[in-house]
């Protein structure tokens, strides 16, 4: 045979062979992808390898101003626009239309962002039908113009958060302890050395018999301006007049704050929430774009570019363009009409927001038609999907009507594109009346939540799938899932709602493999259950009460007291991994273990090589359940993540508890999953929450007790 004749035989193999392997490769993703049901399917919500166009862009906004979005942002998506007019282009927020200029390649709005904390990021819309035009007016300037005007200058640092604060923020920043001197830098500001007024607003921590408990002196570059007493735990805000020649053209200034220490309180703890000044200035365009404030009728701006854009934003629901404003050797000038606000910016000095395509809906949740039993809800978090989809297709065989939904989906359908609790809320009370009955009786929250809503902490736990924080009488603002079952003024909760708080997929498969096995294990250690007491009378008797209840129901029982013997640490961990299939803790704790003395701790899931042996735990000490902290894990959260150990579920507040109201609940709870009224945990502890009860704190229990874990779980009946 030819050398030629060897390589063309060598090139038609080779061929073949590549061409046998893409073959291959084409049927397997076939294959992987039709393994998987079609409705999980819609959860893989992936940019497509063809160019599609969105329907709809979300602009996420975190700072208030003059935001643009350009002609080349929007042919990132398909959106082929050489101009962006009301003709073709429409900005919505919450589904209104909002007024935008035109102008050049990019259009130019009056974005404000939410000044909530417990609220996500503000997000605006944008769609390819006809919007509506911002207003324009012409601003031909009448005079020289007068350069003085007001800036305005802000500090909020959101280092602190209060869940107990009564205020409208949950933020705070620097704390200051009596006897103490802080110094604010006021960088940047630009005054002329005319007058301001000065704002801050802060809270006092602390509260005693004596009057005051606060004193405070607030000075600017060493002139007092205020010395402030008063008394209690609460918000206070200051209004100060600054009196001209107390700013400086020239140098620094500064703002002090100084707590003598002089009161006849214990103790005086202030956080400092937030400071503005409004300070006289002369008005110039050198560092961007800027709010200011004048009276003039014709008012000059310095250092202007050619091109600058200034807008009166005096009533911010309707902005108004400034047209043919003057532009003479960088000096701008305008007419200011009846405005009194107003912001400038070259072009290139707009804000830009974070833009994303809003998910395509193939199947509406808003159709009649639907119906379920059993919601799951899934982030568009990788390997989530496919993580729960062996839960999902067992809670299908055992009858219930499984329905799938992504978490994007709701946001785009219920909430604009905002990434709210409100949304979920929303849904769930449109499936509940409007889907097919009986309504849903189950939700599992499949992913994990903080209160950090705007990453102040840049914690390690992110917030995939929120909670809500709702106020509470003694517990402030508490984070629990049970505010989405209440669909109506009761206040009472009529779907049980549980939560998978996973960060990752392979925590998220965990708790999975761990819920399904629990059900389909049947086995002596499951009957048995360990109860454990803190050292105080109460409690004792909370278990003695429980661990009678629990016998008669045919349960074998093993209590352990500490105030029989406070060393019972490593008594729980053993008991633990012979194996149980109930434990509850009655005493004090936080977020990480039971009892001043640390008796059990969630660190000490790595010792429970129970092989499987996972229990329910009822524990209703403070934060034991406490899933939406940034920075820290619960210790029903650790738990959770043990594989093939730990718990398979727990029933736990995500607040500290200032109340016995636990105790009547724990105990119905256990009646109702016993006595046969209830098949899951879900639903026994909906049971023990809708008998009426009077004691104080009751309604307060309700929205801090968490299911961390499947609402439908099966406990096997003795």
């Amino acid at each position: 045979m030819s050398y030629a004749t060897q390589q063309h035989r060598f090139f038609l193999v080779t061929l073949a062979s590549m061409t046998l392997l893409f073959l291959g490769a084409a049927g397997y993703s076939f294959w992987a992808d039709t393994a998987v049901s079609s409705e999980v399917r819609a959860l893989k919500i992936r940019p497509s390898a063809i160019r599609e166009i969105p329907e709809t862009l979300n602009l996420t906004i975190t700072e208030s101003g003059i935001t643009a979005v350009t002609a080349a942002d929007l042919a990132a998506y398909n959106w082929n626009r050489q101009e962006l007019t009301t003709a073709n282009i429409r900005l919505t927020r919450n589904g209104n239309p909002v007024p935008y200029y035109s102008y050049g390649s990019a259009l130019y709005f009056l974005a404000e962002a939410t000044t909530d904390p417990r609220q996500p990021h503000t997000v605006y819309q944008l769609s390819q039908a006809s919007g509506v035009a911002m207003a324009e007016r012409d601003a031909s300037p009448t005079g020289p113009g007068d350069p003085a005007g007001m800036r305005r200058y802000r500090w909020e640092e959101n280092s602190t958060f209060l869940a107990d604060s009564e205020g409208d923020d949950l933020w705070y920043g620097r704390l200051l302890l009596a006897p103490r001197t802080w110094t604010l830098p006021l960088d940047g500001i630009q005054p002329n050395g005319g007058n301001g007024r000065l704002f801050v607003r802060l809270w006092s921590s602390t509260e005693y018999s004596s009057y005051p408990d606060h004193h405070m002196k607030l000075l600017i570059n060493g002139a007092e301006l205020l010395s402030w007493k008063w008394d209690g735990i609460r918000q206070e805000t200051i209004d100060l007049r600054v009196p001209q020649g107390i700013l400086q053209p020239d140098g620094t200034n500064e703002l002090t704050f100084h707590l003598p220490g002089d009161t006849n309180a214990v103790g005086e703890a202030i956080y400092i929430d937030r400071v503005e000044l409004l300070y006289a200035s002369d008005l110039s365009a050198r560092r961007g774009q800027f709010w200011f404030s004048s009276p003039a009728e014709t008012i000059r701006i310095d250092q202007a570019a050619p091109n600058l854009l200034v807008f009166d934003v005096s009533d911010k629901a309707n902005p108004v363009a400034l047209t043919n404003v003057a532009v003479t050797e960088a000096q701008a000038r305008f007419n200011g009409g009846d405005g009194d606000e107003f912001i400038a910016l070259a072009p290139g000095e707009a804000l830009r927001p974070s833009i994303a395509s809003a998910p395509a809906i193939k199947a509406s949740l808003k159709q009649n038609e639907r119906g379920a039993d059993y919601i799951a809800i899934i982030p568009d978090e990788p390997g989530f999907a496919e993580a729960l989809q062996p839960l999902l297709q067992y809670r299908r065989e055992q009858g219930y009507r499984v329905t799938a939904v992504p978490l994007a989906q709701i946001y785009t359908e219920f909430g604009y594109g905002h990434k709210s609790a409100q949304a979920i809320k929303d849904f769930l009370a449109y499936a509940a009346a409007e889907w097919l009955p009986p309504a849903p009786k189950f939700v599992l929250l499949a992913g994990d939540a903080s209160y950090d809503l705007h990453n102040n902490l840049d914690g390690p736990n992110r917030n995939i799938l929120p909670s809500n924080l709702t106020h509470s009488a003694q517990n402030g603002y508490v984070s629990g899932d049970a505010w989405y079952g209440i669909l109506d003024d009761s206040g009472i909760p009529q779907i049980a709602v549980g939560r998978f708080p996973a960060q990752t997929a392979a925590q998220l498969q965990t708790m999975v493999d761990k819920t399904i096995a629990y059900e389909t294990t049947s086995q002596p250690w499951q009957q048995h259950a360990l109860l454990v007491a803190d050292d105080e009378p109460v409690f004792d008797n909370l278990t003695e009460n429980l661990a009678a209840y629990l016998a008669e129901s045919g349960l074998t029982v093993d209590a352990l007291y500490m105030s029989q013997n406070d060393a019972i640490h490593y008594d729980v961990i053993s008991a633990l991994n012979k194996g149980v299939g109930l434990v509850n803790y009655a005493g004090h704790g936080s977020y990480d273990s039971w009892g001043d003395e640390h008796v059990f701790q969630g660190d000490d899931g790595i010792m429970l090589a129970n092989s499987g042996r996972t229990p329910v735990l009822t524990s209703l000490a403070c934060n034991n359940g406490a899933f939406d902290d940034p920075q820290r894990d619960s210790l029903a959260e650790k738990l959770l993540w043990v594989e093939n150990g730990g718990i398979v579920a727990a029933v736990s507040p995500t607040t500290s508890m200032k109340n016995m109201a636990t105790s009547p609940l724990t105990a119905r709870f256990y009646q109702y999953l016993l006595n046969g009224e209830a098949a899951t945990i879900g639903e026994a502890l909906l049971l023990a929450e809708t008998v009426e009860e009077a004691m104080p704190g009751w309604q307060d229990m309700i929205l801090s007790v968490q299911i961390l874990g499947d609402p439908a779980l099966r406990f096997p009946q003795p």
